[in-house]
């Protein structure tokens, strides 16, 4: 069925305002006074390997905002301290990690992990030892769907982004007809089958499916395939590396319909690779346009001032401990199942808007913003599947 959000009002007090516009020094847990309760936030996440740099930039947000909160807390207020954790992008040694992450008791929460694999195969760990996980980005729609009560993710899952995809292209772009191709991966079928299942339910737009295996090796003729169909529309999914050879194939077939992509061709590198392929192609993603948010703006500056650029992965480790540390205020413990409860009802105002779990610990309200690539200015923000009151347009 459709998704239906209901708007909440804006409140903006939990932001950390006040340390936002401060720049304080930071503490070290050396610096807290001997009667403090120490709350411990462990942060899982490639900081070696290929993907260091993600690692690094997510650590970065959780300790920025973990900084802000010990900076202007009072004086019978927890204290938080962090640590990090190097699962190297591999899920192996992310299960490993994630047992290393909880050897320490002062631990009531975990920020991870990037890979969807990676942060498959660790969720048993934290689920057994009863620690709440907060996901920041990772998307693949199973990661909710263990039955685990102590997993809540920030982003949209990629189903969810699949039915709001569906529904923009149904309202927004008035598509009639689509044709939509998807890579035989995680992240492919998952938003393709959002897509279809929003169109089953909508009976407004029609939809035809088409595969395509992971070697490529019948790329061609289902392209073929998907253009006999006569499509007003084009939507693709998977990974960015693939998406890019699936864009290639649909112009040199003669694509001239709009192609509308899931989050994988949020990429800038991805895009700049197709040069004038790229023109016009929009893109969906749970990031928000952070220069249409003055609250954020105002983070920027102060964040980039004092840790470099401010990444989509830095704002959602924010937003992240953000999350924890309101959680843990709330309840006023550090009993894991009591600050499980409180996520999985709370309420939180975050750097990146109000945020809530449903059952299962996917976000309350999905939500997915949609840019239009240009290849002078690149991504530039459309609009988003739902209105967000920090957004001023």
């Amino acid at each position: 069925m459709p998704l239906v959000r209901r708007v909440q009002p804006l409140l903006l007090t939990a932001l950390f305002a006040a340390a936002a516009l401060l720049s304080s020094p930071q503490r070290t847990n050396a610096d807290f006074p001997p009667y403090a309760k120490v709350v411990g936030i462990a942060v899982v996440a490639p900081l070696s390997g290929p993907e260091k740099n993600l690692g690094l930039d997510l650590s970065a947000g959780v300790k920025a905002a973990i900084d802000d909160y010990n900076a202007q807390r009072g004086l019978t207020d927890y204290v938080y301290s962090y640590a990090s954790f190097d699962d190297q992008g591999d899920p192996g040694i992310a299960q490993q990690q994630a047992q290393f992450a909880l050897v320490d008791p002062n631990v009531a929460f975990v920020i991870g992990h990037l890979g969807g694999q990676e942060t498959l195969l660790a969720e048993n760990v934290y689920h057994e030892q009863g620690v709440p996980l907060i996901i920041p980005m990772s998307s693949i729609a199973r990661l909710t769907q263990m039955g685990y009560d102590n997993v809540f993710r920030l982003c949209t899952s990629d189903t969810a982004e699949g039915q709001l995809d569906a529904r923009y292209a149904e309202r927004t772009l008035k598509a009639k007809k689509a044709a939509v191709l998807w890579l035989q991966d995680d992240f492919g079928a998952d938003t393709a089958t959002g897509f279809m299942n929003y169109v089953s339910a909508a009976n407004q737009m029609k939809a035809q499916d088409f595969s395509i295996d992971l070697d490529m090796k019948t790329l061609g003729a289902t392209i073929t395939k998907a253009m006999a169909y006569a499509p007003d529309l084009v939507y693709v999914s998977g990974r960015s590396d693939d998406l890019v050879k699936v864009l290639r194939a649909l112009h040199a077939a003669g694509n001239s319909a709009p192609i509308l992509a899931s989050s994988g061709l949020y990429d800038d590198a991805a895009m700049k690779s197709l040069k004038n392929l790229a023109q016009g192609v929009e893109v969906s993603t749970c990031v928000p346009p952070i220069q249409l948010m003055p609250s954020v703006a105002v983070f920027q500056r102060r964040y980039e001032s004092q840790h470099g650029r401010l990444t989509a992965l830095s704002l959602f480790g924010y937003a992240a401990a953000q999350v924890a540390i309101s959680a843990a205020q709330d309840a006023g413990t550090t009993d894991k199942r009591i600050l499980i409860r409180k996520l999985s009802t709370g309420l939180f105002q975050t750097i990146i808007g109000p945020v809530s779990f449903r059952t299962g610990g996917d976000p309350s309200e999905p939500d997915v913003y949609f840019y239009r690539y240009d290849t002078t200015n690149g991504f530039r923000y459309e609009a988003a599947a739902f209105p967000n009151p920090l957004i001023l347009r």
